[in-house]
């Protein structure tokens, strides 16, 4: 059965790279969607562009899927390495992803991972999307 409920969310992005600490958080109405995996869906700002989001939460693993400037899909499964593409107006760029940490549940979501381009660390990253 499917249904869809909506909850107000603060969405909190940390990101390390170059020995600094940058933090991007913004309130959100988060869709969640129940079709055997729970998808979450929002509408994300980047700048002066919006991203639709959609969070498939399955077991064991996260997708988190962006579509606008920006299109990428990112898998996440804690101790695995995977890797993605990622489209900007930069160009297309090819990553990894090491996740060190997946938690769901509680209203809350918490991915920690590592981004590599060409075997090379671009940053250490947390993404906390969180009931409010």
């Amino acid at each position: 059965m499917t249904g869809s409920i909506t909850h107000d969310c603060i969405l909190t992005q940390l990101v390390f790279m170059h020995g600094e600490e940058t933090k991007y958080e913004q309130k959100l109405t988060v869709s969640e969607i129940d079709k055997g995996d729970t998808y979450l869906r929002y509408t994300e700002a980047l700048d002066d562009n919006e991203l639709k989001v959609t969070v498939r939460l399955g077991d064991n693993y996260v997708k988190l899927q962006r579509r606008g400037i920006i299109n990428m899909n990112f898998y996440f499964e804690e101790g695995v390495r995977t890797d993605t593409f990622y489209d900007s107006p930069a160009g297309r760029h090819h990553f990894e992803i090491v996740t060190h940490e997946l938690k769901t549940g509680d209203g809350i979501l918490t991915i920690k991972y590592d981004l590599f381009e060409s075997g090379t660390l671009l940053g250490k990253y947390k993404y906390t999307l969180e009931r409010i």
